[in-house]
């Protein structure tokens, strides 16, 4: 065997060896050795930034397979179809679902499987399509997003609004406005000593009027005892009346002449005791009515024909 002979025999050699490394680290790679998969699809409207072929797919935070491919949905263009290669024997469930996850400060993105509860019915794989398809949710940068962006609009339409109401008529009336406030806060400042006096006398006032009210049972008693104290003091006259009329029909003609000129007198003192105490009756009962007619006086009656009233200020 000569040189050259030898050379392309070790040239040979290395070639394949280094073939072998490739395949072992290709199959390495792939999956664990021995393992099968099962392919599954996901349809997400949400970005897949940062998301590459090959990338991990995690159960639970355990890496169980790979994106084989990430293509736009040809039936939706608005979606995003991702093929997922599945290690056989994880348990894929009707309620699991998939979540678009990055990884640390490094900006991969990787997908994250979620759910399957214990209840659930398992998800079974097929060999040919339509491959079974696992639901999505929109990650948390996908609803920080969102809401970033939501949040930006708002702030954008209330400037705009804010614009809109601080025009040049609207800012001129919240000056005036502003002004007739600062006018009205110093008059009341200016009236407050005067409005101070007039709730201390609005106070006594009432004070006042409760202590009459207090006292207005008792006012009202007396003049209910004098009224029925006139009363009997005019029954009583009524009746010495009566008996002088019997003495002087008895008696001679010159004491029937003396009190032909009494009687008369008896007579009308006698009527105005009887209307003093009806009198002192009714206002006895007007007080046990409206006891504030001590303060401030009996109303006005109705003017009559041709009659006229001045308003009190």
């Amino acid at each position: 065997m000569n040189n050259r002979t030898s050379y392309i025999l070790v040239g040979l050699f290395v070639l394949g060896l280094a073939t072998a490394f490739v395949m072992t680290i290709l199959w390495l790679g792939s999956g664990s050795a021995g393992s099968r998969f099962n392919t599954y699809i996901v349809l997400t409207t949400e970005s897949v930034g940062g998301l590459s072929r090959d990338g991990v797919v995690k159960y639970r935070g355990v890496d169980v397979g790979r994106v084989r491919s990430i293509r736009l949905d040809p039936e939706d263009a608005e979606r995003v179809r991702l093929e997922l290669e599945i290690q056989e024997g994880t348990p894929i469930k009707q309620d699991t679902f998939a979540s678009l996850e990055v990884r640390g400060l490094t900006g991969l993105a990787y997908i994250n499987l979620e759910g399957g509860s214990r209840n659930s019915p398992p998800l079974p794989p097929r060999d040919q399509p339509p491959y079974p398809q696992i639901g999505s949710l929109p990650s948390v940068w996908g609803h920080f997003d969102n809401n970033i962006g939501q949040l930006l609009e708002n702030l954008v339409s209330a400037s705009e609004q804010l614009n809109t109401w601080l025009g040049s008529e609207n800012r001129e009336l919240l000056i005036r406005t502003l002004g007739h406030l600062e006018n009205l806060s110093g008059t009341l400042a200016q009236q407050s000593v005067q409005l101070e006096t007039t709730l201390q006398d609005l106070a006594t006032s009432m004070r006042n009027v409760r202590k009459t009210s207090e006292q207005a049972p008792a006012l009202i008693d007396q003049l209910t005892e004098t009224a029925r104290a006139f009363e009997r003091m005019a029954v009583t006259f009524e009746s010495t009346g009566t008996h002088l009329d019997k003495v002087i029909g008895a008696r001679d003609r010159d004491l029937q002449s003396f009190t032909s000129n009494s009687l008369p007198q008896a007579s009308a003192m006698i009527t105005d005791l009887r209307q003093t105490a009806a009198n002192l009756l009714v206002l006895s009962d007007r007080l046990k009515r409206d006891p504030g007619v001590l303060l401030r006086g009996a109303a006005p009656g109705t003017p009559g024909p041709g009659e006229f009233t001045l308003e009190q200020p």
